[in-house]
């Protein structure tokens, strides 16, 4: 063949079919700086290869020919799953050439022009490559070129290939300037010490830049420094940091950003010593296992950047001390007038809320006198009660809410009381009132207004109707509890048992409702009132030391329940009185021959419920503090007290409770 032939500076397929008579040329698929890339197939065996050619043209310099064989005899040292294998390395006449496995798959670079590659696809990707670099390095062979142009889909599997820019670790190598004093390699994946020619810091933790700038990109779809030109992403990678991967994708694993910009650490002693290390985290990451990366932390930019620049570092250290110092003064001065504008506000609140709570405790007593008025019995007394709580109801409709709810029940109960047409008049007039309002209040008032009425159905739709409006809201369980456990003694006091047991599990099951939406709503004062509630059942039950285990509960949150520490008192009283019981109960069965009557059951033991004795026992709390009003009441109506609300609120419940 004659050699002009050979000697074109675009070798066609032709061309090369004649010079390589051992293989059959298809098409080209690739063209580097370091050759051409053609499928063929190989004749005799019929295998299906890619055949990359150096050009004449090329071939005139001499270290281009010997990194041209270099690149061969480089991946002729390699065998491992994710490598290009080569088969042949030849020349005829001035053309190059060696053969190695066709990869039908396409390189990276193109898919990722479809957009950014899933995290688990990525850290497939990274375990091959890695184990790929570790595999060579531990042959000696350094890649000096990783990016996704040089890494080929083969199924599930990703294969290294172009050892084009390798070099054998051993080879004393100035730098990776060319005799042009060209760069070798990839501006966008090079890393520092490739860039300033350091020869002796070029090892494998090059390559593991490289493969991480290539993650980086495959992830968010940029690599991580980019510029206009070469010079420019040459420069921030010297300089500067690359954007943290969060940023641009935020469901990156903070493991994996900590595993790539560990890869990216411009100091060759930060990164990872070897590809194996490197691998051993990817693999880590994906198994779900800690790493020994650590994520980035805020201020790791400023701590690169004074390593990178300890001057000016240490000129700022001086400036901020001086600043820091004047903050310091200036802060204690800030502090001190803040201090006194905080014990100001605190006064001015206490004040408030002290004057709230005197003004609360004044319209209670009134109540609580006008109770006591009634119960007199004399009719003009009656009716000065009457007009007084209907005055309260009038008054402070707006200011306190609460007052109002416990007036219009008690006003119920006088009416129903004194006969059925003052009680249709009255129940009119509310009623009528109770329509202006919001759904709420007046499902509210004419709850209460049924309530005092003993009109129990009525009422508890009434309370229905608000956890409709209001599902979170606990107080409309609590006054359905209230409500079942008044209907059980009515039912009890009737000899039905078995109606006021029923009753009363009912009322259980709505307080434990009430105390979860309590807890979770954090009413605190809702949760303490439910626990006393709670407590009376226990105590109606005779539970008693289940009644003192909410008793406690609730005083731990609250002391100034004048009610509780009445509760309390009776349920001791009735823990002595069982354990008199159960003392006398084993004397019994000790002494056979005793004469003593049976012990009274568990409902025939007095308990203090009675409307004298609860007052005896909270009068003069209740005339300090004001309040207690709904307890004096409901233990008049009901024989047992009820709690009543309280000034402040206290910190929240915990849930454990």
């Amino acid at each position: 063949m004659p050699e002009s032939t050979l000697h074109e500076n675009e070798l066609s397929a032709a061309a090369l079919n004649r010079a390589l008579t051992g293989y059959r040329i298809v098409r080209e698929v690739g063209h580097g700086s370091m050759g051409v890339v053609y499928e063929a197939r190989q004749v005799g065996v019929e295998r299906r290869v890619a055949i990359k050619v150096l050009p004449p043209n090329m071939a005139l310099r001499e270290r281009t020919v010997k990194r041209f064989l270099r690149e061969a005899e480089a991946m002729g040292r390699l065998s491992h799953p994710n490598i290009v294998d080569i088969h042949e390395v030849g020349s005829i006449g001035s053309i190059s050439y060696f053969s190695m496995k066709f990869v039908e798959g396409p390189p990276l670079d193109r898919v990722l022009k479809a957009g950014p590659l899933a995290i688990d696809d990525v850290l497939s990707i990274g375990i091959d490559v890695a184990s790929a670099l570790a595999h060579a390095h531990s042959r000696g062979v350094l890649h000096r070129d990783i990016k996704p142009s040089n890494l080929l889909r083969d199924g599930e599997r990703v294969l290294l290939t172009d050892f084009g820019l390798a070099r054998p670790l051993d080879q004393e190598e100035a730098g990776t300037m060319t005799e042009s004093g060209d760069l070798v390699g990839t501006p966008l994946y090079m890393s520092p010490e490739q860039i300033s020619g350091s020869g002796d810091a070029i090892d494998g933790r090059s390559d593991v830049w490289g493969l991480g700038a290539t993650l980086y990109e495959l992830l968010s779809q940029r690599p991580p420094f980019q510029g206009p030109n070469a010079q420019t992403i040459l420069n921030a990678i010297l300089s500067k940091d690359p954007p943290l991967l969060h940023k641009l994708r935020d469901d990156v694993p903070r493991d994996l950003e900590a595993v790539i910009l560990k890869c990216l650490e411009k100091d060759v002693d930060r990164r990872y010593t070897t590809a194996a290390a490197l691998l051993e985290d990817l693999r880590a990451v994906r198994d779900g296992r800690p790493v020994s990366a650590r994520p980035p932390r805020f201020f790791d930019p400023a701590v690169r950047w004074m390593r990178r620049n300890p001057i000016e570092a240490s000129v700022g250290i001086v400036l901020l001390a001086v600043a820091g110092v004047l903050a310091l003064v200036w802060r204690s001065s800030q502090q001190q007038v803040d201090t006194i504008e905080s014990e100001r506000d605190r006064i001015e609140l206490e004040r408030s809320e002290l004057q709230k709570a005197m003004s609360l405790a004044a319209v209670r007593q009134e109540l609580l006198n006008a109770y006591k008025l009634w119960q007199s019995g004399e009719r003009d007394s009656r009716n000065e009660a009457f007009e007084r709580i209907s005055n309260l109801i009038e008054e402070f409709e707006d200011r306190y809410p609460e007052i109002v709810v416990e007036a219009i029940e008690i006003c119920a109960s006088f009416v129903h009381e004194v006969g059925v047409e003052r009680e249709r008049v009255f129940v009119s007039a509310i009623e009528t009132k109770a329509q202006e309002e919001s759904p709420d209040r007046r499902l509210l008032w004419l709850g209460a207004l049924y309530s005092g009425l003993e009109r129990f159905d009525r009422a508890m739709s009434c309370q229905i109707g608000r956890s409709q409006l209001v599902p979170r809201d606990p107080l409309p369980y609590l006054e359905r509890a209230r409500l079942h456990r008044r209907i059980g003694r009515l039912a009890r006091g009737e000899a039905n048992e078995t109606r006021w047991r029923e009753e009363s599990a009912r009322a259980l099951g709505l307080l434990q409702s009430a105390l979860r939406l309590a807890i979770e709503t954090q009413s605190e004062q809702v949760a303490v009132q439910t626990l006393l509630e709670r407590a009376r059942i226990f105590l109606d039950l005779d539970r008693p030391d289940r009644a003192l285990a909410d008793i406690e509960l609730a005083l731990a949150r609250d002391r100034s329940r004048v009610e509780a520490g009445a509760l309390k008192k009776a349920a001791q009283l009735r823990m002595s009185e069982l354990d008199a019981l159960a003392r006398a109960n084993q004397v019994v069965r000790a002494s056979d021959e005793s004469g003593a009557p049976p012990a009274s059951g568990p409902f025939n033991i007095a308990v203090p419920t009675t409307a004298g004795e609860v007052l005896e026992r909270t009068k003069t709390e209740i005339e300090q503090a004001g309040k207690g009003l709904r307890s004096i009441f409901r233990g008049f109506k009901d024989v047992l007290t009820a709690p009543a609300e309280t000034p402040e609120p206290q910190p929240a419940l915990d849930a454990d409770q």
